[in-house]
């Protein structure tokens, strides 16, 4: 009686034949080489946007820092960023001005005494403001055409760089230092620079851009 013979498994016939298994895999791994790609080329964007940022806020630095070295001396071009101070208008009224009879008896030297009195006085000087110099700043050409590349717009500056606030990304923050009286805890205090803060000394400045989350990325310290 013969025994059925059975083949080498060598020999074992193989399927080339890809199966929906197969095209399945293929897909997945197109889509995440996709993906993969498509995040990287995001990243580099936003890289390249919050290193753009960072050369608005080094602009800002340098001519503050410029300005710093000669925004004492008398005759400064920008008179509004200048360290002195700004003469005040009189006030001037505006009311009828009406008829005092004047009484025999009044000398002439009362006459004098009183219209000195009645002469306006002049207003003592007011410093600059760091908002008065700001606005004075726009207008300066290396400062019209800085954009915000996050979102094509005039940078703005802002008090401080908050993450809960994602529309402040390619904003621009100043604050100053402040040195505080001897034997205190901390050697200086740090605060937003203010439109209302005057600039009529030297001042202390760290300046911020904030990034794609509104994170403040340090660009300098500097002396305005």
């Amino acid at each position: 009686m013969e025994t059925p013979s059975t083949p080498p498994i060598g020999d074992t016939p193989v399927s080339l034949r890809l199966s929906v298994a197969d095209y399945g895999f293929f897909i997945l791994m197109a889509v995440v080489v996709m993906l993969v790609v498509w995040v990287g080329v995001m990243s580099f964007e936003e890289g390249m946007k919050t290193e753009d940022s960072k050369r608005n806020g080094e602009a800002w630095v340098a001519w503050l820092t410029q300005a710093g070295t000669k925004r004492f001396e008398a005759g400064y071009e920008l008179a509004e960023c200048a360290a002195g101070s700004r003469q005040a208008e009189p006030t001037i009224s505006l009311a009828p001005a009406t008829e005092v009879p004047v009484e025999d008896s009044v000398t002439e030297e009362e006459g004098v005494e009183a219209s000195k009195t009645e002469a306006p006085k002049p207003a003592a000087p007011t410093p600059n403001s760091w908002g008065g110099c700001v606005a004075k700043l726009m207008e300066l050409p290396e400062f019209k055409k800085m954009v915000n590349p996050f979102t094509g717009e005039a940078p703005q500056l802002v008090e401080k760089c908050d993450p809960a606030d994602h529309l402040l990304h390619g904003s621009i923050a100043i604050e100053k230092s402040v040195a505080t009286p001897v034997g205190s805890a901390v050697p200086t205090t740090v605060s937003p620079l203010i439109p209302s803060d005057a600039i009529d000394t030297k001042l202390q400045l760290k300046l911020s851009v904030c990034d794609k989350g509104a994170y403040p990325i340090r660009v300098a310290e500097f002396e305005f």
